[in-house]
This record gives structure tokens, sequence and C-alpha cells, in this order.
């Protein structure tokens, strides 16, 4: 692995650590910066008007603000892979809007708050539609479907985020990550180990083994792939899949590195063995 490898890994596995003491709000000096979060990046008109919020708890926000909130209709980005199309006030998804999840789910309907709140479509993956009133993001009662193909499945309005955009996201996770680690550990959830190690020893293995496509050679590009795995209870792994790449060839590469570990020590939670999900982030560059 080349010094520059090391390096960009080093940072997105301890980006955590490093955002305590390094301030990301110099890094955008074209607007004001918001302040209901310390790490928040703004690009846009502040406290209103059109802009992009990077926000580390609520994720990327596209769209139109007041008051320096999301209000009307906006886009929102999340690290797991969901995005929201519809409506904010005071920077809640509330009025009409869709979520859409990267396992083929959408629920289209109504929100309050940030969460199912009137008359909402349920569209499986599987492509049958369960249609149900929701209040405070809770099942009331079921509607009946007497006719599922009145129910098209919304399409999902794909727009190309800019470079910094899909690289905040890639950073998110790693931090949405560590603070499920946090959580689990918290609860009595002991994390799996590799080699004795933790997933920082894993993301610098799995970097060794990759190797950069040689059809990519002539692009001379430097990109990063976020794998989500399970740590079976046999300590084995499964359910591998890229979870943010742009590119097909290094998505396939990195899931296969990741599928050639060898087996960890699975988590725990109260003394039971437990299968847990994980992400590593794995660095590609042709130097």
């Amino acid at each position: 692995m080349t010094n520059a490898m090391k390096t960009r890994l080093f940072f997105l596995t301890l980006v955590v650590a490093m955002l305590s003491s390094v301030s990301l709000l110099a890094q955008d000096q074209r607007s004001a910066t918001p302040t209901q979060y310390q790490y928040d990046r703004y690009d846009g008109q502040w406290p209103a008007g059109e802009g992009i919020l990077y926000s580390y708890k609520d994720g990327l926000i596209i769209g139109t603000f007041s008051k320096g909130k999301a209000e009307g209709r906006c886009v929102c980005y999340k690290p797991n892979g969901e995005v929201y199309w519809g409506d904010f006030k005071k920077g809640k998804q509330t009025g009409n809007g869709r979520i859409y999840r990267d396992n083929g789910i959408v629920m289209s309907g109504q929100y309050k708050n940030g969460k199912y709140h009137g008359l909402d479509t349920l569209y499986r993956s599987n492509g049958s539609v369960f249609v149900g009133k929701y209040r405070k993001g809770r099942l009331k009662s079921r509607v009946d479907v007497k006719d599922e193909a009145i129910y098209a499945r919304p399409e999902y309005p794909r727009v190309d985020l800019k470079r910094k955009q899909e690289d905040f996201l890639k950073e998110l996770e790693l931090i949405w990550e560590e603070r499920n680690i946090h959580l689990r550990e918290k609860a009595g959830l002991i994390s799996p180990k590799f080699q004795g190690g933790d997933i920082n020893d894993f993301a610098l293995w799995v970097n060794s083994q990759v190797k950069y496509p040689e059809s990519l050679a002539a692009r001379d590009v430097s990109r990063t792939v976020i794998v989500e795995f399970t740590v079976m209870k046999d300590g084995a792994l499964t359910d591998v899949h890229a979870l943010f790449g742009s590119d097909p060839i290094l998505n396939e590469a990195a899931v296969n590195a990741v599928k050639g570990s060898p087996r960890w020590t699975p988590g725990e939670h109260k003394g039971e063995k437990r299968s847990v999900r994980m992400t590593v982030p794995v660095v590609f560059t042709n130097e």
C-alpha cells in the first residue's frame, strides 16, 4: 500500500476522532455558516433562499431554506441509502413526500415532523402495495387496496450529485457507523473482531489486498467505495455489497476483496453470539 493510500485510509477510518480537533467550518467561506450543529456546512443563500446543507445529524439537504432550516420542497440524502423527496417545515419532513430506500421500498404520502402521518402508500420491493393511515409514525388502520394497478410505483427522480456531496455522504456513513458501534457497546454488544483488532485493522487488511482494475488504469482516478457486510455468528461474512461507489468495476473489485476476508471473531450481546452489520472504506489508487 502506498503512502497516499495509507493517508487517505487513515482519514476515512478515524474521521470521527479527527472531527473533535479539526473544525470543518472553514471549508466554505462563500457564505455564512449555520450554527445549529458544530460541524454543519452550507452552500448558497443563508439563512434564507436556495442552498445545500451538509448536516452531520440530518444528512445532505438540497432545496430552499428559511431561518436556517429546510422549508418547502427539498430532497434529503441519508448515508444509509434513504432519500426523501418532498415538503419540509422548520427543518422537518412535513407535508407530502416520498421516501426511497436502496432495497427497492418506496413510502409515498403524508408526513409530519419527520414521521408518517396521514394516508401513506407502501410500495414493496416485490411489487405489492400496502395503504394505511398513520399517526406519528405508527400504523393506525389499513386501507383495502382493490386494484394495485392504479397505485403505480413512483419513479425515483435522480439527481447527479457533485463529487464533494458524494464524498460528504461517504464521510457521514463512517461517522454514523462509529456512532452505532458506540451505542451497541453501550447496550452491552461487543463488536466483532478481525484477527484480534477492530474495523480499522480490517480496513488496513482489505486495502492491502485490493487491486486497481487494469481496465481503469488510463483514467488516472482515485476512488473510495464503502462496502457493507454482515459478520455472522460463526464469523463468516455475508450480504457483502457496495453501499457507496460510482464505478461498477471498482464496486465489484471492492466487494470481492471484502469477500476474501478470513473469519472474524463474532460479536456478542450479553454473552450470546450475534450477527452484526458493518461497513469498511476500500480505497483505490493507481499510484
